[in-house]
């Protein structure tokens, strides 16, 4: 019995050069090329992002999430950026890095909320989960593992990637999407 080969729907560009000139060039466009590519955007600056595959669903970020973590800074937590980010670092006997886990607790809900502003769904806006004992009434956020201290959020990841990408393509960033970069001239 013979398989059928499946056409490959992507034409091979062996030895073909493309020219891009910008001020700021992102090599991937998972959620921090995403977020990279916005900050640097936001300047005034010409970005390009250069993505493997899609940028829609590429990257860790891609399949989604179920939840973000560290967000100490949320209304409904009940531990400090500080006080987390002592407990991540007593976790391993002290060998962590102590900085980066407080802009993470400092900082993880802002980001979070810029996420939603794009148009991705954080909240449970639909009440799928009201009443529930990990959903918080009034604003509708819906809590993880540590119930009572409430800084890590379930979320609707799979939204999140979709909404980077259009917010990127909004501020003007342009997007090659299944290119492999293999040299850069500046």
């Amino acid at each position: 019995m013979k398989t059928a080969r499946m056409k490959w729907p992507y034409p091979i560009e062996w030895n073909e050069t493309g020219t891009v000139e910008a001020d700021v060039l992102v090599l991937g466009g998972g959620a921090a090329g995403c977020f990279a590519a916005l900050g640097a955007a936001e300047k005034g600056v010409r970005v390009a992002l250069v993505e493997k595959a899609a940028t829609v669903a590429s990257g860790a970020a891609g399949s989604g999430c179920d939840h973000w973590e560290s967000a100490a800074t949320n209304p409904c937590s009940r531990v400090s950026p500080e006080e987390l980010t002592e407990i991540m670092v007593r976790a391993f006997s002290g060998y962590n890095n102590g900085i980066s886990h407080y802009i993470e607790c400092r900082e993880g809900y802002d980001r979070l909320l810029d996420i939603e502003r794009m148009g991705a769904k954080v909240r449970d806006t639909d009440d799928e989960f009201k009443g529930a004992d990990f959903r918080d009434e009034e604003t509708k956020l819906l809590f993880a593992y540590d119930y009572a201290n409430r800084f890590t959020i379930r979320v609707w990841g799979s939204t999140f990637k979709p909404a980077l990408a259009r917010q990127c393509r909004r501020r003007g960033v342009r997007i090659f999407d299944r290119i492999m970069a293999t040299g850069l001239l500046t």
